[in-house]
């Protein structure tokens, strides 16, 4: 339905409901019958389709609360641990300036967070998000993580950037790309096939396998392990770029606005 404008008779189709059911969950209605379970899989094809007639937006648009979710997953690494409060303190801080609070969502812990006018899903693997998704009607934004579904944005790291960055620095010179491992498959796959040399870590302890003297990091979590005789390059994942880009992500996510293209690269 990308080609053509989403009508409510669209949304009442894909839902399984009457179009008078669609028009009552869009406009708020209380004083009607209407299951949790129908008003969720309303809201959520509304989101889904991009469906934004002006009476549907305003009536979307009008509950929101300037909350955002923020989902972890689970994990027994002090690495990663740290990375994800990293991300989370940055994204914090760069929200709140904006007048945005944001709360973290515990690990493997799945619900309805309807208080949250978005969440953010932070190096999940495909099965978690969609298993957050199938709880909630709030707009899912994937970042650094591979999803590839269009319906969802994603915002990751342009690994072209590092390898630009790495080729700056070592002025050709092999490398070896250290990288926090990850339960997201297709963000690993990705990451192997564009360097030629990558070490996964999840332990200080994996840093002693690194085999080259030069060695490109992203993750500012790693850089207090790897040894001073190594030639670092250090090219962030997370930029002030990447969090306009969230926030941009955001706001057309929340506001129901169509968009062609969810992959979103910095």
């Amino acid at each position: 339905m990308a080609n053509k404008k989403v009508t409510i008779r669209d949304v009442a189709k894909e839902a399984g409901v009457s179009v008078a059911t669609v028009s009552y969950v869009v406009n708020g209605r209380t004083d009607l019958k209407i299951s949790d379970e129908t008003r969720k899989r309303v809201l959520q094809v509304i989101n889904l389709l991009n469906y934004s007639p002006n009476q549907a937006a305003k009536a979307l648009a009008s509950k929101r609360k300037n909350q955002v979710g923020f989902a972890i997953s689970d994990t027994d690494s002090v690495l990663k641990a740290a990375d994800q409060m990293n991300i989370m303190k940055a994204i914090t801080k760069f929200l709140g300036d904006k007048n945005y609070d944001v709360f973290l969502i515990p690990p493997s812990r799945f619900e309805n967070y309807g208080q949250a006018d978005a969440l953010i899903c932070y190096d999940l693997d495909k099965t978690t998000f969609f298993t957050i998704g199938d709880c909630n009607f709030a707009p899912l934004l994937a970042l650094d993580c591979y999803i590839n579904d269009p319906l969802f944005f994603q915002i990751n790291t342009n690994l072209g950037r590092l390898k630009d960055a790495a080729k700056k620095m070592f002025k050709g010179e092999k490398y070896q790309y250290v990288m926090l491992d990850t339960n997201n498959a297709e963000k690993k796959d990705f990451t192997k096939n564009t360097f030629e040399d990558v070490l996964f870590v999840s332990s200080p302890e994996d840093i002693k396998m690194l085999s080259s003297k030069n060695v490109l990091v992203s993750c500012e979590a790693l850089l207090p392990f790897i040894p001073e005789k190594y030639n670092i390059c250090f090219e962030p994942d997370t930029t002030k770029e990447k969090l306009e880009l969230l926030y941009t992500a955001y706001e057309q996510a929340t506001n129901r606005v169509p968009i062609e293209n969810h992959n979103l690269c910095v």
